[in-house]
């Protein structure tokens, strides 16, 4: 080997100092992995992709929906009542307490109730099988972003929320 070849493999950069993808572009692909149409199925009836059932709307909305009310209902904007068809009756518990201890918070704080800045940034969903649907909704409130972990299940014809986690 000459010299020259040696010289310039020690001046080349090595690959391990390249930067990752940003996480946006990796959520950007895990979104697109969703576009699989709702009436297909793989094999002995494997659900892929956003299908979960026939007869069962499209969850996303609903997600959507729940993500960003239950942080309007913290602010004191919301009534709890709004989403008790939504829920389980523990779930409505669990966020009947989490609603009353933030107005108890606001009030020995002295705040007043305000309209908080909610936007409902990104919304992953999958269905481990049919009748169930388990998401993460990613929530902007401007100061922070929040995570709210929602697990839905097939009740009356419709999806209810049967599990709630605020992150």
């Amino acid at each position: 080997m000459s010299r020259t070849a040696h010289s310039d493999r020690s001046t080349a950069t090595p690959r391990s100092t390249t930067a990752p993808a940003p996480a946006a572009a990796r959520l950007r692909v895990v979104e697109k992995t969703h576009d699989v149409p709702r009436k297909e199925v793989l094999g002995e009836g494997v659900l892929t992709g956003k299908q979960v059932t026939a007869d069962l709307p499209d969850p996303e909305p609903l997600l959507r929906n729940l993500g960003r009310s239950v942080f309007e209902a913290m602010a004191g904007v919301r009534d709890i009542e709004q989403m008790a068809r939504w829920v389980a009756p523990d779930v409505y518990s669990v966020l009947l307490q989490r609603v009353q201890h933030s107005a108890r918070a606001r009030r020995i704080r002295g705040k007043t109730v305000r309209r908080p800045y909610i936007v409902t940034k990104t919304c992953l969903w999958q269905s481990p099988r049919a009748g169930v649907v388990e998401a993460t909704v990613l929530v902007d409130l401007g100061a922070r972003v929040r995570a709210v972990a929602i697990r839905l299940e097939e009740f009356r014809g419709r999806w209810r929320a049967e599990r709630f986690n605020v992150l």
